[in-house]
């Protein structure tokens, strides 16, 4: 028989830890931090724009900003260098030619600044996502626009490798033209991230001759090409830093690193000259994105995505890593919630999803983003909470709807100021805020109120709590305050506790309320059944810890009659017969 491989026992031992934990809690539990990413492609239009008309592209672009938050996810990189041209209004480079059909031409409206203002009335993050050092790919040279395409300006900095056109990064002015691209868009924009892509050479046979003799001094060539990409990262991260401190600046270097033991495939270090552990160790770098675009487990000679992403997650220095998901592949698709929750098995921070027209169909990968996450905070940036909240008020307006107001604490210098604020209800006090379950709503900048609805009422007693957050995701401490439902708290003194679940009572025309109780920490199911046993309404159906309970459920759809209300968990199942009249 033949010995099974290193990475197929990794895969199976992480699966199985996977599975066990998702038996333990008989769900998946959303991590209330965690980045969820979507790479948006502008070149050739992969993505975006899918014609040429200016009202089309604005309305697309911003169709496309609401598809992603309604799937919950958090961050867009959006591409605004494709090939050394602009989906932004450029000091440098021409407008890119897929916008109107001609390099150069204005568009008559912003792309980027549509993204940026679409995305944060969404309370999402939008990095400009930077081809660096990739110029062209192949066909004839550029037309002539205004500015010109930097082929035609500065064609010795450009080298052409397997019909590519590749800027020279041995050339000390080349990077200082990228730098001073870049920081352009970062003085311009009011951008979360900046993520820089083709930040590598094309591959070994690239022909620097002249300016490894010129520059390279007593160095070995790969070393010399692997330090013009950190002293090229090190100073765009400097100068970003200084004009914007909390600016995130990010990097997507190929999967692999260096071939490791099981692992067999593309080096970035060795093949492409990028060094991203040391751009981590360095502090040059916030969050790297690796393309690990595999699946889990050998397949057709690809590497173990498993075997990757752990030897990413033992080399993460304190900063983030992001594993990138090769969504265009269809096995790798297939693969989506568990590769999730292999990232989330790990500890890395998150995952980046490579590209939108790959993503925009699937419905939340399973379960795993059913709820919406916060963006994980960057301690080295950033590590002070803003103050928290003061004066929170509850008012009930009407059944089952809750108006929630509170005050904003002064900041004591403008970087201490929230950004957003966050809402939480839980009919346990006090609220647990690490459990994202509980988080309800976010409110933004400069809001001092909310209007909650309570669907199905499930308690007399509920916890508000609200919490400021700041820029980079900074949570001050909670502000809490109560409120008690005087009919349900009736309805429980009624009730007599020798049933799990208790008469079924009417508060109005229209609602009941259930009590029931609950033994242990487990799945509860409530469904109500009309008189030929057949479900009319579905009225819980959530993991809950021991305790007793009140639910409401509206009846006015249902024509009069007898119903039943049924009431499952682990171990029980039990009814009770009502009427509506």
């Amino acid at each position: 028989m033949k010995p099974l491989q290193v990475p197929v026992i990794f895969t199976l031992f992480l699966l199985h830890l996977i599975v066990c934990t998702q038996n333990t809690f008989s769900q998946i539990h959303s991590p209330k931090y965690e980045v969820r990413a979507v790479w948006i492609a502008t070149v050739m239009g992969l993505d975006w724009p899918k014609s040429t008309d200016p009202v089309e592209q604005e309305r697309n672009l911003r169709e496309i900003v609401r598809s992603v938050y309604e799937a919950n996810f958090n961050t867009i990189y959006f591409q605004v260098r494709g090939r050394a041209d602009a989906m932004y209004r450029s000091s440098f480079e021409p407008w890119s030619h897929v916008l109107t059909g001609v390099l150069g031409q204005n568009p008559g409206f912003d792309p980027l600044q549509c993204v940026i203002d679409e995305a944060h009335k969404y309370g999402m993050e939008v990095h400009a996502w930077f081809n660096t050092f990739l110029v062209k790919s192949g066909g004839p040279l550029p037309d002539i626009s205004e500015p010109k395409h930097v082929l035609l300006t500065h064609p010795e900095w450009i080298r052409q490798v397997n019909g590519e056109w590749w800027f020279d990064p041995g050339i000390p002015e080349v990077r200082m033209y990228n730098i001073n691209v870049a920081l352009d868009i970062i003085k311009n924009y009011n951008l979360d991230g900046f993520q820089l892509d083709f930040i590598r050479y094309p591959g070994k046979n690239f022909p620097d001759d002249q300016s490894y003799q010129i520059y390279g001094g007593s160095m070995r060539r790969e070393d010399w090409r692997r330090e013009n990409i950190n002293i090229f990262l090190s100073t765009l991260y400097d100068s970003a830093k200084a004009i914007k401190p909390f600016l995130k600046i990010g990097a997507t270097p190929i999967g692999i690193y260096k071939n490791f033991n099981g692992v067999r495939g593309q080096s970035s270090y060795d093949e492409l000259y990028q060094d991203s552990h040391l751009w981590l160790q360095k502090g040059f770098i916030d969050y790297i994105v690796p393309q690990v675009y595999w699946t889990l487990g050998d397949q057709k000679g690809d590497p173990d995505l498993a075997l990757v992403a752990h030897n990413w997650s033992g080399n993460t220095k304190s900063r983030h890593v992001y594993l990138g998901i090769g969504a265009y592949k269809s096995d790798v698709s297939e693969q989506i919630p568990f590769i999730i929750d292999t990232t989330r098995a790990l500890n890395l921070k998150g995952n980046a999803f490579f590209r939108y027209t790959h993503i925009r169909q699937l419905k939340n990968f399973g379960g795993r983003y059913d709820h919406k996450a916060l963006i994980p905070p960057m301690p080295w940036k950033d590590s002070i909470p803003p103050l928290p909240p003061y004066y929170v008020d509850v008012q009930n307006i009407t059944d089952g709807i809750f108006k929630i107001q509170w005050k904003e604490a002064q900041p004591v210098t403008p970087d201490d100021s929230a950004e957003q604020f966050l809402i939480y209800r839980s009919p346990h006090a006090p609220i647990d805020i690490t459990n994202p379950d509980y988080l309800i709503a976010r409110v933004g900048k400069g809001g001092n109120e909310y209007t909650d609805t309570i669907f199905h009422i499930s308690s007399a007693h509920y916890q508000y709590a609200v919490t400021a957050i700041d820029a980079l995701n900074n949570e001050s401490a909670p502000a809490y305050q109560s409120i008690i439902l005087p009919e349900i708290v009736e309805i429980a003194k009624k009730w007599e506790y020798k049933f799990h679940l208790g008469m079924v009572a009417k508060s109005s025309s229209s609602i009941v309320h259930i009590p029931y109780e609950v033994d242990e920490n487990g799945p509860v199911i409530i469904k109500i059944l009309d008189g030929m046993n057949r479900e009319v309404k579905n009225v819980v159906d959530k993991i809950q810890l021991p305790g007793r309970y009140v639910v409401s459920a509206d009846m006015s759809n249902l024509s009069d009659g007898m119903y039943t209300c049924l009431l499952l968990t682990r171990n029980k199942t039990e009814r009770k017969v009502f009427w509506v009249d």
